[in-house]
């Protein structure tokens, strides 16, 4: 009388599966793997195309936000009348304005290679939430000094007053010029 389950082809008790069983088996797992690997390699594949139209908005229009007193932003309307037409709660739209101005430091491999002035021209999406997102910049001079990084870095604080139009606060991009200047 045998216990342990039936035997392997050497005589000994197992489960009934010799080494024969066990290599075709793991040949046909490899190829399987192979047909695959084939398979994708060879595959073609593409996603649909989406269109989306969308015939509420006709026009993105940049618009300058107007800079505090004595900022190191130049190139901007004056705030007041010239940034609000209409009144916002009365269905009209105001136009952003700074609530937190960008602070940048001086760039410190600007210092180190002498430069005394810079300048960096920005667009930024001016968020409802009244942060600044996905800045890019426009120009840089001189290039290469530092300045357009410590622009867009100064840009994590900055806050503005978001554009309203009807009283909603409402996304809108912002352009301006960030100037850099050594004081002697």
């Amino acid at each position: 009388m045998t216990t342990g389950g039936p035997e392997t082809s050497g005589g000994r008790p197992g489960r009934g599966l010799d080494a024969a069983v066990w290599a075709l088996v793991i040949a046909a797992l490899i190829g399987l793997a192979a047909a695959f690997a084939w398979y994708l390699s060879n595959a073609t594949f593409s996603f649909p195309e989406v269109t989306f139209e969308d015939d509420s908005v006709d026009l993105e229009v940049l618009i300058p936000v107007a800079p505090a007193p004595d900022s190191p932003l130049d190139d901007l309307p004056p705030s007041g009348e010239a940034a609000t037409t209409g009144d916002p709660d009365a269905g009209g739209v105001a136009l952003p304005t700074w609530v937190r101005q960008p602070a940048p430091l001086y760039p410190d491999l600007a210092l180190r290679r002498g430069v005394e002035s810079g300048d960096v021209a920005l667009v930024c999406v001016a968020l409802a939430s009244g942060r600044l997102g996905n800045c890019q910049v426009l120009r840089e001079s001189p290039p290469g000094a530092g300045f357009a990084e410590a622009a867009v870095a100064s840009t994590r604080q900055a806050r503005i007053e978001p554009r309203r139009i009807d009283g909603v606060r409402t996304d809108s991009r912002v352009a301006f010029t960030i100037r850099f200047r050594l004081e002697p």
